[in-house]
């Protein structure tokens, strides 16, 4: 048993780090989220760092949220921060940072740029081991993606409890399932604890995202639910403690949830959870109140659903239904409530929350009357939401309410008028009137009084019931008025109605029935019709201002009443009109006029054309057009009803109105009494124009066409809008006449009315025609008669409502749209029919639920039959046509994929036999269309006609469907068109069109005699037509049929195969001759029969097959011409070329390389402007151009050349060393002459020279090395100098790319260098010489340090006058260039070549850089040279060498040469300074620098490069022995600025230039300074300083300051740099600092300069002194005094802020109160200077001086106090204002104020 000590032991060991186990180490530096284990091991944290921050930097542009951590976690320092060296209280600060970062990309976890930055914190802060639990939430979201898997396999052995769970998962690492979670988190208590508190905590951060919380809610409210279940297990008592624990742990998560109003996605979760709890748990009504006010509570938009659903939960779960005011208020504020609650009693039981809502509204109702919640009661009731128990409840607080009102408002705010209305909508509703009114008798309520008090009838007997039922049938009849009189049926009309504001409403009234029986026995007698007006109930004194009393006269006159009622509904509107003053715009009797117009009785129209009279009377008597635009347009907002029935009216302008009434009814007035049709001419003529002259007053003359338009749209949005079908069949019957008015169209106007009436069912249609005694048929004609032909959207409707498509519409509509349909089809444009034709064929084919399929399918095909359908129509539904399933006869798959009318792509997936059963049936159809059509003959048929037969083809074979008859329908279809282009001259047919192989696969698979009849038939007529396409059917036609004997092995199937070529091509050929002339021209077009079919043959049957062919024909004369067809036909197959370099391949070397040679003759050929003999084999024709042609026939020879068997044959055959291997040679040769060639004439063209370069390459890869040379010999022997040149560039390459390793490519080489020596001794050719020296440079670079002799001789040669000494530039770069590849093989033996060719070099770069345009080749091929001397033989340039090429350099930096060249420059100047012996570097420097200061700042900052390389480069001990050399050199570098600016000239630098340089010279200076020591460097210090102060001469005081700028820039670089190290140096220049700022001349700008410098320095100097050396007496004492002098020259103003920050520094370094008391005691006294420039300045100081000592400085306070106060008032603003600031910025570190201290 283990100690306890052991144990101790091995917990310590469990959480060690092993800082010294380095497998450890590694191991854990592997973990990683992107990589595999041992790529991550290999990684450092730089490169780990790039990567990650690439991520980092990509969701910083996702989310700026993300910038913030680029200050901590993504800094560059964040690469050395280490966890195990930081501070707990670090550690807990890093963990906050890295837990936000986490928070917040968890929403794009899933995305590579997030991982890439949580790589970062896994790699570098190991969050998968100290931040486990939080990477785990984060990333437990997406745990059934792989990523989480990978995660878990980066965790460590040992995870907190909190996550146990995940250890199975973790070892077979897999992605944890949902159920698991859930019950590690019902079951964890910390884990439940964990997630609540990082969603929440992410949340208030802003961190969250939907993943995050849907997730969280999902879970947390599953396991809520189990957490629940578990707390109802053992008894009671303990129950009621487990759920009171749990409360106790749930409700503040969810008061912490609800309070996050920004996050409605939390509350929708929160809500989730109360839902459950409140289902499963028995809470008091206290508890759920509480809920219930807390899910209100903050509710916002977007949480108010959501929130419902929680509360109708949780109400009914409560015993009472009342509900509190707050919950009241919340929910009524929600806009749309009703809906809202009743699309959720669909899912949930809301009564119980509803009740309370209708309770708590009525019992409110009499201190606050709002119609829109009583509105909502309505709703509750009517629409069920409550049941019937909570129904009687509210009807019961209804009538109380009701008898507890009192009627002492008006309008809106009648309470009493209100619930009288509510309750008698509510004893009318079908669904709940009832139960209304069963409740009111139950509850024994005195419905007497409260009849009395509401004055109305709530509980009418049976007779007086059906009097004021509206859908009684109303018939003019006296025998069903017996017994009535009109005061017996007034007494019971209601005399208000609070919500019917129009009687033309599309809601139910429940008034109008016993208004219309009122009316009716009110007609007959003039003063019955004028208390008939005066009923309360109609508001007339509110006529103007609401709809209703004109409402009730519209619908009756426009009703089906007696002629004679409806004549005095017209008469009594016009007597209101003539008895008031009419205020309101009352354009809504102008389509109720215009019905009343056409009335076929006389009496009704004099009655309309009278009030008609008074309409128009009532627009000329306001006359003023501004009195008339601001006319209220009665009813514009209600006429048809509240909502999108009402604003859909288009309403006329007052002006358009008046001119309606006065240029168009008035004048034809007497003619419209006597014709009820004149009306309906009247307006056609009036909106279209008159067609027909007749005498008619010509009221479109001037009606403008704004009117027009304005007139017709508001006409057809009545006809839509009105509830009236008497008055939409009338007024359609007008407005179908009219096309367009004003531009508008009449169909756009109406459609409307179409859509509507597409989605009203049959019965309904039905009852409204029968209710208003109009016939069904006429009305659903004039409504598809609303379509134009050029009406897209109409039609479209048509063609929706035929297909019942979505919808179903009556049956008598459909009938109608059928007939419309034929009516518009030749007006229709071709898409549209087409579109028509495409739905009737799919409604032939289509089963229907709505109607029997029989009557659909054959309504559709009568249809598609009796329509003359177009060529172009027919095109198009034969595009329709959907792909048989099928697999070709070859057993290749169809490719072809027919679209239909839509877009859409089908499939060729095997389709049901139900599928294929109908796709035949579209094909038959369509096809017997095409066949019967008379317009079928149009030749465009012909290629979907192929395409049907191809697909006709194979379905038959897969299948076994006897396709034959479809076949003879598309075979004679075809042979019509052929026999119409026959007949008809002019008709071409497309030839690519015609596929005649199809033809001939009719023959072969059908047995069909129909069907070879019609392909003989269509044979025939096609060989008349286009014969040429007949012959080249011939070797298809024996391909197809010979498909089983070429599959076939035997000897008797290959004899029937050589027989029927034999038999079948000679007399083919001889034909072809006669056309041609000449056998290759015949044997093209043989060849070109046989490339065609080539894809058809089996391919294990090609070679054999061709090889018979090519072998009869001769392979010496016609492979070539094989080869150019079948790679001219099939470019783009690469199948084809393999077959090529197979095919070749059979044959010999010299057959296959004389191929190629006539192959080549081809091209050359091709490419000439006049062809002769490619023409044969190529088809320049078909849209390519030649050298496109030549390009893809290019692309052949180097796969030929570089086969294999090809390189191993011509290997074995030159071996043998016989005359075939003398032929090869010769032939080789010539091939490679003939490649030059070709690549001369090429060259024009753009992308045929590099075609031709590789087939060069590869025809010189061909043979080996050695034999290369050998062979080309020749070529180099004739004196062809081009040859030569191009013989030589191809060797170049060829020897840059052969192995090293070959001797005999070695021994070739070396020996071709003494040919090369010769060729350049002997010719003069400059381009042949160019050639030859980069072979032999080629050559050197591979082969030279073989034979360094050979070498050596030949670098003579390129050394020598010839080359390196020619005149060409170019011949000299590369001799350059050659000696630099040289100087690496020779070494020192180079050295006797060095003494004439590095003058030469240097004389040459001389040259260019004296000249005006620069070679820059030239220059950077010298500087090659000299790096390849400073590399390998570096001792070899010093002296006068060394300054040579300094000196040039200098001149070559100067000159601006490209960047290129300034690259090479730096390299060589670079090796001198590594190079070359530090003693010879640092005197060269030395005696050059005049020549680099002369130059320009670019030379002196290349020499001080130099010069700082050196420097890094030697050792100290080094740097130490030159330490003299280098101050010479600094010396004459600090004097630069003196030099350049005694005097100024134009070539002086600019300050710029100087300061730049004098940046350079200081970063040199503090580098020489790092490698000397403190003994060494500050006698340098010392004499540096004495030099830099000791003027030049008498007169030189000005040379001075330039020296002692200079040095002063030194030294603030200086002392920033070193620090403190070096504070002690400061006393060297105390005096010489103090005498330049008592000194300083302002007028002169180099002074003022030296000041800033000298500032800047002792700023520089105060700020790093750790040692107290300015705390010294001495050294303060010596400083401070004329340091603060400098307060009092106010001309220094400007330099103020920097003067400031030097004295702040001083007081810094010099802490000590004496000293603090001193430097207050001269600022103070600068105070009272009488410049306020100065006090200002000395006000600023001592606020810095405040700022950067606090408390320190403030103990001065009261020697400050007096000046402050006589600050305050000075007379300067500027000082004024400062000091005010001053004394803020004191009392804010005093904590106190000032006031008290101040005088």
């Amino acid at each position: 048993m283990a100690t306890a000590l052991a144990t101790q032991l091995a917990q310590i060991a469990a959480r060690s780090t092993n800082p010294l186990d380095l497998k450890a180490q590694k191991r854990a530096h592997s973990k990683s989220l992107l990589f595999d284990q041992n790529v991550a091991a290999t990684q450092d944290f730089d490169t780990i760092y790039q990567i990650c921050l690439e991520g980092y930097q990509e969701l910083c542009h996702m989310d700026k949220r993300f910038v913030g951590f680029a200050r901590s976690i993504f800094s560059e320092q964040s690469k050395t921060e280490e966890r195990t060296q930081m501070t707990a209280a670090q550690n807990e600060e890093l963990d906050e940072v890295l837990e936000s970062f986490l928070s917040l990309v968890g929403a794009r976890l899933l995305l590579r740029p997030a991982l890439k930055a949580v790589e970062w914190l896994v790699r570098r802060f190991r969050v998968h081991e100290h931040n486990i639990l939080c990477l785990t939430l984060t990333f437990l979201p997406y745990h059934t993606m792989p990523i989480f898997a990978t995660l878990l396999s980066i965790f460590p052995k040992n995870i907190p409890p909190s996550l146990k769970f995940l250890h199975p998962y973790i070892e077979s690492l897999a992605c944890p399932p949902r159920h698991t979670i859930v019950h590690a988190v019902i079951h964890n208590q910390t884990l439940f604890s964990a997630l609540n508190s990082y969603v929440l905590k992410a949340s208030s951060a802003g961190h969250h995202c939907t993943t995050l919380i849907s997730y969280w809610a999902t879970i947390i409210t599953e396991a809520v639910a189990g957490l629940v279940d578990q707390s109802m297990s053992g008894r009671r008592e303990t129950q009621r403690k487990n759920e009171q624990d749990l409360l106790l742990r749930i409700l503040p998560l969810l008061n912490e949830g609800l309070s996050m109003r920004q996050v409605p996605e939390l509350r929708i979760g929160c809500y989730m959870i109360l839902t459950v709890i409140a289902s499963k748990m028995n809470l008091n009504e206290k508890v759920l109140l509480a809920m219930m006010e807390a899910v209100v509570t903050d509710w916002t938009p977007n949480t108010t659903h959501a929130g419902l659903i929680c509360l109708a939960v949780l109400s009914q779960r409560r015993q009472d239904v009342h509900l509190p005011k707050k919950i009241l208020k919340a929910v009524m504020s929600i806009q749309g409530i009703e809906n809202d609650l009743s699309v959720l009693s669909e899912q949930y039981r809301v009564d119980k929350f509803v009740t309370g809502l209708v309770l708590g509204i009525l019992e409110k109702i009499d201190k606050e009357v709002d119609l829109y919640r009583l509105t909502f009661v309505r709703t509750a009731i009517e629409g069920r939401l409550m049941s019937n128990t909570h129904i009687a409840l509210a009807a019961k607080a209804i009538v109380i309410a009701a008898r507890n009102s009192e009627a002492t408002l008006e309008g809106d705010q009648d309470l009493q008028g209100q619930l009288a209305d509510l309750i008698l909508r509510l004893m009318d509703s079908e669904a709940v009137g009832s139960l209304v009114q069963n409740t009111i008798r139950e509850n024994k309520t005195d419905v007497e009084s409260l009849e009395a008090k509401l004055q109305m009838v709530l509980l009418p007997n049976d007779k007086q019931q059906d009097q004021t039922t509206e859908d009684v049938e109303m018939k003019d009849t006296d025998e069903e008025l017996q017994g009535y009189t009109f005061d017996s049926i007034t007494h019971h009309i209601p005399t208000r109605t609070a919500y019917e504001m129009s009687l033309l409403s599309h809601s139910q009234s429940y008034v109008y029935g016993s208004l219309s029986k009122a009316f009716l026995l009110a007609s007959s007698s003039p003063s019955d019709l004028g208390k008939f007006s005066d009923l309360p109930v109609l508001r007339k004194p509110l006529a103007l201002s609401e709809p209703l009393f004109f409402s009730f006269f519209i619908r009756y006159w426009c009703g089906p009443h007696s002629a004679a009622s409806r004549a005095s509904a017209l008469t009594s509107v016009r007597d209101y009109l003539v008895e008031q003053n009419v205020t309101a715009d009352l354009q809504i009797l102008f389509p109720y006029i215009i019905y009343a117009l056409a009335d076929p009785n006389t009496k009704v129209r004099h009655a309309a054309s009278e009030l008609s009279f008074k309409l128009a009377s009532t627009y000329l008597e306001l006359g003023d057009d501004k009195k008339e635009a601001s006319r209220p347009i009665l009813g514009s907002d209600n006429i048809y009803g509240s909502g999108s029935e009402t604003e859909g009216v288009s309403w006329l302008s007052a002006a358009d109105s008046s001119r309606f009434l006065q240029e168009i009814l008035i004048p034809n007035l007497e003619e419209i009494r006597q014709d009820e049709n004149h009306i309906t001419r009247l307006l056609l003529d009036s909106l279209n124009g008159p067609h027909q002259s007749r005498a008619l007053h010509s009221p479109a003359k001037g009606l403008r066409s704004s009117t027009k338009g304005a007139l017709l749209v508001s006409l057809a949005s009545h006809v839509v809008h009105t509830p009236m079908y008497r008055v939409k069949l009338r007024l359609m019957s007008i407005l179908n006449g009219i096309s367009k008015a004003g531009g508008i169209s009449k169909s756009k106007a109406l459609l409307p009315l179409l859509l509507a009436q597409e989605k009203e069912n049959e019965q309904s249609l039905i009852g409204h025609c029968e209710k208003e005694e109009i016939d069904r048929l006429s009305f659903v004609d004039e409504v598809v008669k609303i379509v134009a032909p050029n009406d897209r959207d109409g039609i479209r409707v048509i063609q929706r409502i035929i297909a019942l498509d979505d919808s179903t519409p009556p049956v008598s509509l459909r009938k109608a749209a059928i007939q419309q349909v034929r009516n518009l089809w030749f007006s229709m444009k071709t898409d549209m029919q087409v579109s028509f034709a495409a739905t009737l064929i799919s409604l032939a084919l289509t089963e229907s639920t709505q109607m029997p399929a029989q009557d659909i399918q054959g309504d559709a095909l009568e249809i598609l039959r009796g329509l003359s359908l177009s060529a172009n129509t027919l095109h198009r539904l034969i595009e329709t046509i959907p792909a048989l399933p099928a697999t070709s006869v070859n057993g290749l798959a169809h490719s072809k994929r027919r679209r239909t009318i839509s877009g859409h792509v089908e499939s060729h997936e095997d389709r049901p036999s139900e599928g294929l059963q109908r796709a035949l049936r579209h094909v038959t159809i369509v096809l017997e269309l095409v066949d019967a059509s008379k317009t079928a003959t149009d030749p465009i048929l012909m290629k979907e006609l192929f395409q049907v037969l191809m697909d006709l083809q194979p379905s038959k074979v897969q299948l076994g469907i006897e396709s034959g008859y479809l076949q003879s329908l598309v075979l004679g279809s075809l042979h019509k068109i052929v026999e119409q282009s026959k007949a008809i001259t002019g008709i071409q047919l497309d030839r690519s069109t015609v596929r005649t192989d199809l033809i001939v696969e009719c023959f072969r698979t059908s047995s069909n005699i129909q069907v070879q009849q019609a392909a003989l038939m269509l044979m025939s007529s096609l060989a008349t037509v286009v014969p040429e396409l007949i012959i080249h059917s011939v070797m298809p036609v024996f391909t197809f049929m010979g498909t089983a004997l070429l599959r076939q092995s035997d000897d008797y199937s290959a004899y029937i195969v050589d027989q029927t070529i034999e038999s079948v091509i000679p007399p083919l050929v001889e034909a072809l001759r006669k056309q041609k002339g000449g056998p290759l021209a015949g044997a093209s077009e043989l060849l070109l029969s046989f490339v065609a079919a080539f894809e058809h043959i089996p391919s294990h049957r090609r070679s054999a097959l061709f090889s018979s062919l090519i072998d009869k024909l001769g392979p010496e004369e016609f492979l070539f011409a094989f080869l150019i067809l079948l790679l001219d036909r099939y470019a783009d197959s690469r199948e084809v070329r393999q077959f090529i370099q197979e095919f070749t391949g059979q044959y010999s070397p010299l057959i296959q390389l004389r191929t190629m040679e006539k192959y080549l003759e081809v091209v050359l050929d091709a490419l000439k402007p006049k062809p002769t003999v490619s023409i044969h084999f190529l088809n320049f024709s078909d849209g390519r151009s030649r050298a496109s042609t030549a390009l893809n026939l290019l692309s052949l020879p180097p796969n030929i050349f570089r086969a294999p068997r090809l390189i191993s044959k011509s290997a074995r055959l030159l071996s043998n060393k016989g005359e075939d291997a003398v032929q090869l040679r010769q032939m080789y040769s010539h091939l490679v002459e003939d490649t030059l060639l070709l690549a001369e004439q090429v060259e024009p063209y753009k992308k045929l020279p590099s075609a031709c370069d590789l087939m060069l390459d590869a025809l010189l890869g061909l043979l080996s090395l050695g034999e290369s040379i050998d062979s080309l010999d020749i070529l180099l022997k004739r004196g062809n100098t081009n040859v030569q040149r191009q013989v030589l560039r191809s060797l170049e390459h060829r020897i840059g790319d052969e192995n090293a390793g070959n001797h005999a490519a070695l021994e070739a080489c070396i020996n071709f260098l003494a040919e090369l020596s010769l060729i350049l001794e002997g010719s003069s050719d400059l381009l042949l010489l160019h050639s030859a020296i980069s072979c032999i440079d080629r050559i050197i670079e591979r082969y030279g340090k073989k034979d360094v002799e050979t070498v050596g001789a030949v670098m003579k040669v390129v050394a020598s006058d010839k080359c390196l000494g020619a005149n060409d530039s170019r011949l000299r770069i590369m001799a350059l260039l050659c000696l630099s590849t040289s100087v690496e093989v020779l070494g020192e033996a180079i050295i006797p070549i060095i003494p004439h060719a590095l003058p030469k070099a240097m004389d040459h770069l001389e040259a260019i850089l004296g000249g005006e345009d620069v070679d820059e080749r030239m220059h950077n091929a010298v500087y090659s040279f000299l790096g390849s001397l400073l590399l390998y033989i570096p001792w070899i340039i010093t002296g006068q060498y060394l300054d040579r090429v300094l000196k040039t350099s200098h001149e070559s930096a100067n000159a601006g040469l490209p960047a290129g060249c300034n690259m090479a420059r730096k390299e060589v100047l670079a090796l001198i300074a590594k190079q070359v012996d530090p003693h010879e570097c640092f005197a060269a420097l030395l005696r050059t620098w005049d020549s680099a200061m002369v130059e320009g700042p670019d030379a002196v900052s290349e020499h001080l490069q130099i010069l700082q390389l050196a420097i890094e480069r030697q050792s100290k001990s080094a740097i130490a022995e030159q330490s003299q050399s280098l101050l010479d050199l600094l010396l004459k570098v600090f004097d630069l600025r003196r030099v350049q600016c005694s005097p100024r000239t134009a070539e002086s630098y600019e300050n710029e230039e100087m300061d730049a340089v004098e940046k350079i010279i200081n970063k040199v200076a503090i580098k020489m300074i790092y490698k000397l020591n403190d003994a060494t460097f500050r006698p340098l210090f010392i004499r540096i300083s004495e030099w830099a102060t000791t003027p030049t001469g008498k007169k030189e005081e000005q040379g001075k300051v330039y020296r002692q700028i200079s040095w002063y820039t030194f030294l603030h670089g200086f002392f920033d740099t070193l620090q403190s190290i070096v504070t002690s140096y400061a006393g060297f220049i105390i005096e010489d600092a103090v005498e330049v700022l008592n000194t300083i001349s302002t007028k002169n700008p180099d002074s003022i300069t030296l000041w800033n410098r000298v500032i800047a320095a002792l700023t520089s100097s105060f700020e790093h002194d750790q040692d107290e050396f300015w705390q010294a007496p001495s050294h303060f004492a010596a400083i401070s005094p004329p340091l603060l002098a400098q307060l009092s020259d106010s001309a220094l103003h400007k330099e103020s802020p920097d003067l400031i920050a030097c004295i702040t520094a001083l007081a810094v370094a010099a802490d000590s109160p004496d000293h603090h008391k001193a430097l207050n005691a001269a600022i103070l006294a600068h105070m009272r200077s009488d410049n306020a420039v100065v006090r200002l300045a000395a006000v600023q100081c001592e606020m810095s001086l405040t700022s950067k000592l606090g408390e320190e400085w403030l103990s001065l306070l009261p020697e400050m106090l007096p000046f402050v106060s006589e600050l305050q008032e000075d007379d300067d603003e500027r000082v004024e204002r400062e000091v005010g600031r001053w004394i803020v910025q004191i009392e804010g570190i005093l904590g106190e104020s000032l006031d008290s201290m101040l005088l």
